[in-house]
């Protein structure tokens, strides 16, 4: 039985529907990404499945339980999310942000415990940013940012992370630096990945599973060979797309497209 997954999950903003009736589910282990349009309900999954946001109806279940019941920190011991734009680092070295990943499993007196210590300069490890630790996070570039951001989500100790544009903002080198550390941790550490992007050749590159979504609605799931089709990126981007071979890896990629003429 699959440990992720919604059934007829339904997202809006007053009378409005972003996410219409939407069963998915997530396969454990692998890298899922999400791709689509602007506006085609992306980011809004993502923060639905996250309980960041509320859904009018349907469910979000996580190990059988409907994560509408289960309590805050129990549920944030079991999936961590990074949002598009993470906030609230101002003032904050390296080393404290990345702390407050442990935040779900300290008592009420609100101190670190010398396991609390070691996943913390674990995650500071795995994600390169160790040298840095006592460096304001203001003064780092773009790139090493988003590591740490990514090192207090490992901190949580969570199996699934979702992400939301982990490479917004980012220059290529660094954007597939992020990318391959997330790959890395999905192979060696076996942890769920969940995120949204919207180059389609990085979704085939480093995705094993792929979730198309066109107005709120999948369009289709399924391998990188499945969903890098003309006929799919026809539908969900409204392109003309000719389609190859990475030749390093040998997972389909974009060559070009042209915009198709009409409504979409």
């Amino acid at each position: 039985m699959a440990r992720l997954y919604t059934d007829q999950l339904y997202v809006g903003y007053g009378a409005s529907p972003i996410v219409k009736d939407l069963t998915l589910t997530i396969p454990d282990k692998q890298v899922t990404t999400i791709i689509g349009a602007n506006g085609s309900g992306k980011s809004t999954l993502l923060k639905a499945m996250t309980r960041l946001i509320p859904y009018k109806s349907g469910y979000v279940y996580l190990d059988g339980q409907a994560i509408q019941t289960e309590p805050t920190k129990k549920l944030a011991q079991k999936m961590a999310i990074l949002p598009q734009a993470p906030e609230g680092s101002e003032g904050l070295t390296v080393y404290e942000l990345v702390s407050y990943g442990r935040f779900p499993y300290q008592s009420a007196l609100g101190r670190l415990s010398p396991h609390d210590y070691d996943v913390v300069n674990w995650a500071l490890d795995v994600t390169q940013v160790a040298a840095f630790k006592d460096r304001a996070i203001d003064s780092l570039s773009g790139g090493q940012r988003q590591r740490v951001w990514i090192a207090m989500a490992l901190a949580q100790e969570t199996d699934i992370i979702f992400l939301d544009e982990p490479t917004t903002y980012l220059d290529m080198a660094h954007q597939l630096e992020v990318l391959t550390l997330l790959e890395k941790l999905n192979q060696e550490e076996g942890r769920t990945i969940i995120m949204v992007l919207h180059d389609i050749n990085q979704a085939a590159r480093f995705s094993d599973y792929i979730v198309a979504l066109k107005n709120g609605e999948i369009t289709k799931t399924g391998t990188p060979e499945d969903i890098l089709t003309k006929d799919v990126l026809k539908a969900v981007f409204h392109i003309d797309a000719i389609i190859g071979k990475d030749p390093t890896n040998n997972k389909p990629m974009c060559l070009t497209y042209n915009l198709l003429k009409g409504d979409h």
